[in-house]
């Protein structure tokens, strides 16, 4: 049984009345992110033993989407705070503690692009960078920011992240997006701030593997890519739940998009219980499972932008459709939603051709 599921439902109402507002003003209420931390979503993937709930993949994504069928927006802040938790549990045990150890509900913001520059130091590094697209910042206390280490000639060396605390970075506000407006995805700026060796994190290592639980030893992009698509998802079941009771006969449009948006879910519920078959077993999936599952999920964007496009324009909208429509295309704009490319990376495999990028 989901109980943060259970926990969630009794607050979907009021944030289904408030999605309006969060458009409008730009932000999703604090007073909802407390609620919703309280329900034990944010920690849903977090370590039991640092009081999260080390949750199945498919419940964690169950209760994302019927945030996002409210609000897409804080369904989004969901699926990303959740994730990056999930994130943390791979570093270090001493980054977790720096963490959680005298706030469990802290939360993790994060932008992976290699926009900062990681320049040893001692025993660690000095961070220095600006990043974009930090969804939740405003809600977060820490921030998980990629960046390159460099040599003392100053040429890159490695790709990492790192983490640091609200203390060492300025928040600047620019998210002015069509769409997802409500989760400040702002900016940020470090400037020069010292970074232990332990809060600094690449891949996960064939020894990391064995101490880890199975949750933590998924592919590591497959829940970032799955949290870029399922609030999506969610916004267009709840448009598709919305409208039932006007919706045309059985056959019409309407009634197809809710069969693919079934059809999804099913499909992605399968893909996670796979790979986290292989988890349990400490086995890496093949090319064909990630390839799948990847597929997939971003038909499943595809099906619910589809599913959304239906109610542009209708006599009784509301406006939510126009609304949701604009999140959808901010959305698209994620890697996670980037169809094309997936796709052709899937027909590719098909035909027997090498791909190298299939966890991507």
């Amino acid at each position: 049984m989901n109980d943060v599921l259970e926990a969630v439902r009794p607050l979907l109402p009021a944030i289904a009345a408030a999605a309006a507002d969060v458009d409008r003003y730009g932000a999703v209420d604090p007073a909802v992110i407390a609620g919703l931390a309280d329900a034990g979503v944010f920690a849903m993937l977090q370590p039991t033993a640092f009081g999260g709930g080390q949750a199945e993949p498919d419940d964690y994504l169950a209760v994302v989407r019927d945030i996002a069928a409210a609000c897409t927006s804080t369904g989004w802040l969901a699926g990303m705070f959740a994730v990056t938790a999930w994130h943390l549990a791979l570093f270090d045990h001493r980054a977790q503690q720096d963490v959680w150890a005298t706030d469990p509900g802290a939360l993790l913001c994060a932008s992976y692009g290699p926009t900062g520059r990681l320049e040893p130091v001692g025993d660690g590094f000095r961070l220095t960078g600006r990043w974009s697209r930090c969804a939740g910042v405003r809600h977060a206390s820490w921030l998980i920011a990629g960046a390159l280490v460099v040599g003392a000639d100053g040429a890159a060396e490695d790709f990492t992240v790192a983490v640091v605390p609200r203390t060492d970075y300025v928040v600047e506000p620019v998210w002015n997006a069509v769409g997802l407006r409500g989760i400040g995805a702002d900016e940020v700026v470090v400037s020069g701030a010292t970074v232990p060796r332990y809060r600094t994190f690449g891949w996960v290592s064939a020894e990391q593997r064995g101490e880890l639980a199975a949750l933590y030893r998924l592919p590591q992009p497959t829940l970032y890519t799955h949290a870029g698509t399922t609030p999506v998802l969610g916004a267009a079941l709840g448009l598709l739940a919305g409208r039932a009771t006007t919706a045309c006969p059985p056959l019409s449009p309407v009634a197809l998009a809710g069969a693919d948006l079934t059809l999804s879910v099913l499909q992605m519920r399968r893909n996670l219980t796979e790979l986290m078959d292989c988890a349990r077993a400490d086995a890496s999936p093949d090319a064909a499972l990630m390839l799948r599952a990847r597929r997939d999920q971003v038909l499943s964007f595809e099906r619910a932008m589809n599913a959304v496009r239906l109610f542009i324009g209708q006599s009784d909208d509301d406006g939510r459709a126009e609304r949701v429509w604009r999140d959808v295309q901010t959305a698209r704009m994620h890697v996670a939603n980037d169809v094309d490319r997936v796709l052709a990376v899937v027909g590719e495999f098909a035909f027997g051709l090498p791909v190298d990028e299939f966890i991507l």
